[in-house]
């Protein structure tokens, strides 16, 4: 289970990288910087998180709770997905503020959900009794 979420976490971070590059060339090259936030939150909590996110799962939870581990995924990438959308949609002039903020609060707190759960699966794991080396 865990090689697949942490395949599935680096493959979802590398695309939201492309994205969030993609973006970046585009405001470069029309000289229109108006998206600088949803570019960063792309690459930060889309790529960034996702990639530590599978190293985590990849260094330090060989075997976590399923259950767990799913609804930390979902709520991760959910959160992520309607963060960028409603950054996008704020940024870009084509929703006012006071329509898409339930959007946007909504998608910081599964972003900020799914960190907790990880903190929490990282917490239950249970020690080794061979020391971490590092």
């Amino acid at each position: 289970m865990t090689n697949k979420l942490e395949r599935a976490y680096l493959l979802l971070g590398l695309a939201y990288g492309a994205l969030g590059m993609g973006l970046g060339i585009v405001m470069a090259a029309s000289h229109n910087h108006g998206q600088a936030v949803t570019h960063a939150h792309l690459l930060l909590v889309g790529f960034l998180l996702s990639v530590i996110y599978a190293l985590i799962h990849r260094l330090w939870l060989p075997s976590p709770s399923v259950w767990m581990s799913r609804v930390q995924f979902g709520a991760h990438h959910l959160g992520v997905i309607l963060m960028v959308i409603g950054l996008f949609l704020l940024y870009g002039g084509y929703v006012p503020g006071e329509r898409i903020e339930p959007v946007l609060s909504s998608s910081s707190i599964l972003v900020l959900t799914a960190l907790v759960l990880m903190m929490v699966l990282l917490l239950k794991k249970p020690r080794s009794t061979v020391p971490d080396t590092v």
